[in-house]
Formats: C-alpha cells, sequence, structure tokens
C-alpha cells in the first residue's frame, strides 16, 4: 500500500492514521477516539471538564497516578467519530484552545483498532 499524503499527511497525525491502516485498520469504520488534557490543578481540570460536558462532550477526569507527587490531572475527552486527518486535526485544536483557556494543553489522541468485516 503507498502512502496518500491527501489522506496521510506528513505531520503527527498523519503519520498515526498511517501506521493505523499500514496494520490493516479499517478507517471508515467510526469509533471512540480519546483525546488527553493535562492539568497541574484538580480545580482547572474539573472547570474544563464541566466547560465540555455542558457543551455535550463525554469527559473523565483522571487524578495523578499514586506515587507521583505532583503529578497532572487529566480531563479525558472521548468522541465517536471517524478517525480522519482533518477532523481529529480541527477537533484537537479546538480541545487545546479550551485547554489553554483553563491552563491545561491538549497531550495527544488514540483509539483502537477496528479490523474490516470480511465479505
Amino acid at each position: 500500500m503507498q502512502r496518500n499524503p491527501l489522506l496521510f499527511p506528513d505531520d503527527e497525525n498523519g503519520e498515526v492514521l498511517w501506521r493505523l491502516a499500514s496494520a490493516g485498520d479499517d478507517l471508515s469504520i467510526p469509533r471512540e477516539i480519546d483525546f488527553t488534557l493535562d492539568f497541574s490543578e484538580e480545580q482547572a481540570a474539573l472547570d474544563c471538564g464541566m466547560f465540555l460536558f455542558r457543551n455535550e462532550l463525554k469527559v473523565q477526569l483522571e487524578a495523578p497516578e499514586e506515587g507521583e507527587g505532583e503529578g497532572a490531572w487529566t480531563v479525558l475527552v472521548v468522541a465517536n467519530m471517524l478517525p480522519r486527518h482533518a477532523e481529529i486535526t480541527h477537533f484537537e485544536q479546538y480541545l487545546q484552545q479550551v485547554a489553554e483557556h483553563f491552563g491545561g494543553h491538549g497531550t495527544g489522541w488514540g483509539c483502537s483498532q477496528q479490523a474490516g468485516v470480511p465479505a
């Protein structure tokens, strides 16, 4: 399979999508994509999470892991969507702006691989 630069641009998101497609992922299947936002303060994470929740997004707050001391508070945003470069990049940029407003930052996204259904 040859890489199509229109579907898989030469950037971090394009690279992740290309690896998924190369591994046999059927990118025409919608799935839950997890976007993570990190905050140094619990209240900032709560405020951001509530803002996103009020805007009808599925969110989850994750406390720092035990033994991490002053680790990051994480807001996990789960969006059901097609894994398409433009949509992921646009949503990621939106979440980055929201996180920055509350003093945090986006740390990336991930999803489960979906195998195509045999005909």
